[in-house]
């Protein structure tokens, strides 16, 4: 090698490190900034994109800013600032809702204010990461339990929005581990596994990257068994009329909307059906008191079949009203009905209505008041099932009644509320873990989409895209012979994993001491 080409290799070492140092000063000077458009790469992983692959770069720049933090505050900061942009981007589509009430200049006001308010979770487990990191490991280690902490917490305090967990960025094969562990323990691998990189351990990123192909290899093993469970030979219709969410309650629009749903079922089946089912608040008056009503649904009912249908419900005084999923048979009868426990809140009913003088998004000024526990609905004919309404299929863990044994789960919902945005592909790909977790097959009729037939393992058979007018045919997949490992054990399995990973954590600085000075011996 010439002196001259030794000068050049220099330069370019010396020209690569003064760019990587710049680069480096530049995002720390902006780290506020930084932070908050990291927050929104992380968002492209969830549906509809499934760019998993940026939580790497997202987790791992918010890491290495917060590295660079003097204190508490500043690390609080920080994770707020991430967290704004991780939600702005990732669940913008609930401001959307405004617009179907004529409340369009409300729509800022959401985005940001539910932003913010979800962006105190990765604040607080950057600040707890902030307090206890004492090398890049331990950083690594602790950070991936305190998100992973705060994910359970969102899903659980203030009643809860288990939403965008970081395990649902996964497909299908990734997915099976649901059936041990359930999203918050897949959540809490795909963070340590984003993360892990800053541990800059050749030997932890190869162990890494073997664990998760032998996951995916394993999960698309469990995933194709699902073609051999067969099916129930109950024949099932859903209908998805598309009915825009501005006319859905409008009275002069009723008879319209009804008969749309009528015409949809009365359309020839190849098998005779014995389960028509309807989506959320499909029927927008109170069937108890309309029984001329409930004679002309008959028209969309075979003969000895049954209609699924949402529906609302008021009691005899007129005092409380519940969102409902009645069962009709072919005679216009009321076979059986279940009020929805988990209700949205402001869409539904006004949290601290006494202090908060506002109406809820939904239709009437009288709030809806929860059902009393989950049912398994038990109808001659049909598989016992375990009915959920829109918002009650997110939660993880809390989809059926456990002294009871459903085989099927069904989901109804009206997801007109969001338009064409990411929230009904997030809402698809969200309780399609459900039925993995319960080893239960899982129907979802949606008003607009997306409706879809998934087997126990969480394959989409049968869907209908957004928007798309129409129905499915279909034969009931049947369930598992067994319980999942999850459905016996909920979360038990995560929290062993959370006490392990933390108990490394705290001791990653003294077994570094150890095998330093075993080295210098």
């Amino acid at each position: 090698m010439t002196e001259m080409e030794s000068v050049n290799i220099t330069l370019k070492k010396n020209s690569l490190l003064y760019l990587k140092n710049n680069i480096r000063n530049l995002i720390s000077t902006y780290s506020l900034f930084s932070s908050c458009l990291l927050g929104v790469m992380g968002a492209l992983a969830f549906a509809p994109f499934y760019f998993f692959v940026v939580l790497i770069p997202s987790f791992c720049g918010l890491l290495f800013l917060l590295r660079s933090v003097k204190n508490i505050k500043q690390a609080f900061i920080l994770g707020l600032s991430f967290g704004f942009g991780h939600f702005a981007a990732g669940t913008f589509w609930v401001a959307v809702s405004f617009t179907k009430v004529g409340l369009t200049y409300l729509m800022p006001f959401g985005i940001v204010g539910f932003a913010l308010l979800l962006s105190v979770f990765p604040a607080i487990a950057c600040a707890l990461t902030a307090y206890y990191q004492r090398n890049v490991l331990q950083q690594v280690l602790l950070f991936s339990v305190f998100w992973s902490l705060t994910e359970w917490t969102r899903g659980h305090i203030l009643t809860g929005f288990p939403w965008n967990f970081v395990g649902y960025t996964w497909d299908l094969p990734m997915l099976q581990v649901c059936a041990w562990i359930g999203i918050y323990g897949l959540s809490f691998l795909t963070v340590l596994a984003a993360t892990i990189w800053m541990a800059g351990s050749r030997i932890l990123m190869v162990s890494t990257l073997i664990v998760t192909m032998a996951l995916w290899t394993a999960g698309t093993y469990r995933a194709d068994k699902g073609n051999a469970l067969g099916n129930t030979g109950v024949n099932m219709r859903i209908i998805q009329p598309c009915v825009q969410q501005e006319i859905k309650w409008s009275p002069e629009y009723a008879e319209k909307n009804v008969n749309l749903h009528i015409a949809l079922s009365q359309l020839e089946a190849e098998k005779p059906l014995k389960v028509i089912i309807w989506p959320e608040a499909a029927v927008p008056l109170f069937l108890e008191t309309h029984p001329q009503l409930r004679d002309h649904l008959k028209e969309a009912i075979p003969s000895g079949a049954y209609l699924l249908t949402g529906a609302p419900r008021k009691d005899s005084a007129g005092l409380a009203v519940w969102s409902s999923l009645f069962v009709l048979d072919s005679q216009g009868g009321i076979s059986a009905h279940y009020d929805k426990t988990h209700l949205v809140p402001f869409g539904e009913y006004v949290p601290f209505r006494k202090i908060l003088p506002i109406d809820k998004l939904t239709p009437g000024t009288m709030d809806y008041s929860p059902g009393s526990k989950l049912e398994t609905l038990e109808v001659d004919g049909i598989p016992p099932f375990s009915p959920l309404i829109c918002y009650e299929a997110i939660f993880p863990g809390k989809v059926i009644n456990p002294e009871t044994d459903p085989k099927w789960l069904l989901n109804i919902t009206n997801d007109a509320w969001y338009g064409h945005t990411s929230g009904p592909y997030q809402h698809l790909a969200i309780v399609r873990v459900r039925a993995i977790e319960e080893g239960m097959p899982l129907v979802r009729a949606a008003n607009n989409g997306i409706s879809a037939v998934m087997d126990a393992y969480g394959k989409i058979l049968y869907h209908l895209d957004l928007n798309e007018i129409g129905f499915i045919d279909f034969d009931l997949p049947k369930a598992l012979m067994y319980r999942t490992f999850y459905s016996t054990w909920r979360e038990f399995p995560f929290v062993l994993m959370i006490i392990a990973v933390t108990l490394l954590g705290y001791s990653t600085r003294n077994i570094r001491s150890s095998v330093k000075t075993l080295m210098n011996h």
